[in-house]
């Protein structure tokens, strides 16, 4: 299959995810393209992508940006796209898929079973850790939305406010991200094509998912969306240790 279509077509899924719940556009959309276009290409791409669909939420829901949350998120950011551009430049691609792997079922196990179960309310400075940890992550294998996800649902925000959170802090970071691949040599004129591809598609994607978010609840959603992530997850896993081993 056309590596522009597979760009197109599985950007577009995560948008429609990423409207929808107000996250998962990544984590869709990343392990399935990996799949099929070579990681030095399809995360640099998934991360200018990513950026577009972070614009989108985050202007939508702006009025909602909780600003003195988001701060930390942000100064720890920085020190975690030069760790995340580190680690895609030193481990091998089948060690990075297995690590994708590991993270996409641990991530989906703590959606499935531990999202919700504390309601304490955690402090703003944990927010370093958090953006160091999603920035990291996002750099290095293009699914760096989970830290913030437990922070947003640790801070007491209601939905609206996670939405703008998350897509506000995003903004930056993506911003941030990209410089950091790009003077470390990783963004190419493939990874660019690839996305302004698929950006199009991934934002009609959000749009739809954004109207389909007003009219529905996204508890039981969510819990799909979680069961498939830790499928994804095992399928990757698998398939990576095969050829480790």
């Amino acid at each position: 299959m056309n590596d522009y279509l597979i760009m197109a077509l599985f950007w577009g899924l995560g948008g429609l995810v990423n409207g929808i719940a107000g996250f998962g556009c990544a984590l869709v959309a990343t392990p399935l393209a990996t799949q099929f276009i070579e990681l030095p290409i399809a995360i640099p791409a998934g991360t200018i992508i990513g950026l577009a669909m972070n614009m989108q939420m985050g202007l939508t829901f702006r009025k909602y940006a909780d600003w003195d949350r988001l701060r930390p998120l942000i100064f720890g950011a920085f020190p975690g796209a030069l760790t995340g551009v580190t680690l895609m430049k030193k481990l091998p691609g089948d060690a990075l898929k297995f690590a994708m792997g590991i993270f996409l079922i641990t991530y989906a196990l703590w959606g499935l079973f531990f999202e919700g179960a504390s309601r304490r309310v955690v402090s703003r400075y944990w927010g370093v850790l958090a953006g160091f940890s999603s920035s990291a992550i996002g750099t290095s294998f293009g699914m760096g939305g989970p830290p913030t996800i437990v922070y947003t649902s640790l801070t007491g925000w209601k939905q609206e406010q996670i939405k703008a959170g998350i897509g506000s802090f995003f903004m930056c970071a993506g911003i941030i991200m990209i410089t950091a691949q790009t003077l470390a040599g990783l963004q190419s004129t493939a990874s660019v094509t690839l996305a302004m591809v698929a950006v199009p598609s991934a934002v009609s994607g959000g749009w739809i998912g954004i109207r389909i978010s007003r009219l529905i609840g996204d508890f039981s959603y969510r819990k799909i969306l979680f069961s498939l992530l830790g499928t994804m997850g095992c399928m990757i896993l698998y398939k990576a240790t095969m050829v480790l081993l």
